[in-house]
């Protein structure tokens, strides 16, 4: 079975920005990436409100955007108490299977900057709550 373009080119799209990942926080696998780019996008959602999401989202290439929607249910943000405590939040996302690096959150939001389209870029980083702009790359 022959697959479309934009799939093959979405797979290797999103391919290429674990592999960014992986070499950016040093870890070992691709596994570790996606379990961590997940943990990131999950834990940055609970913190904006829907329109913020859906803003974010249309910001994104189409894997992405699916992983950062993925059981997404609308709800009120949760509030962000500050950056220590929103890195704490991605950790416990991934215990036990997973150790981040302290970088983790930065490291995605580079991977994110570097890979997404230029104009994508602000629209993105506008999303995101207020304290966790201080880790965006500048």
């Amino acid at each position: 079975m022959t697959q479309p373009r934009d799939v093959i080119f979405a797979s290797k799209l999103f391919q290429d920005w674990l592999d960014a990942l992986k070499r950016r926080a040093l870890l070992q696998t691709h596994n570790q990436s996606q379990a961590m780019f997940r943990a990131v996008l999950h834990a940055l959602r609970r913190h904006m409100t829907t329109a913020q999401v859906l803003n974010f989202a249309d910001a994104l290439p189409p894997l992405p955007r699916g992983i950062f929607i993925e059981g997404w249910r609308p709800a009120d943000p949760l509030p962000m108490k500050s950056v220590n405590d929103f890195v704490r939040e991605v950790f416990e996302d991934l215990a036990p299977h997973h150790v981040p690096p302290n970088s983790i959150v930065k490291d995605v939001f580079t991977v994110l900057s570097e890979r997404c389209y230029a104009r994508s870029v602000p629209i993105l980083r506008e999303q995101i709550p207020d304290p966790l702009k201080a880790l965006w790359p500048a």
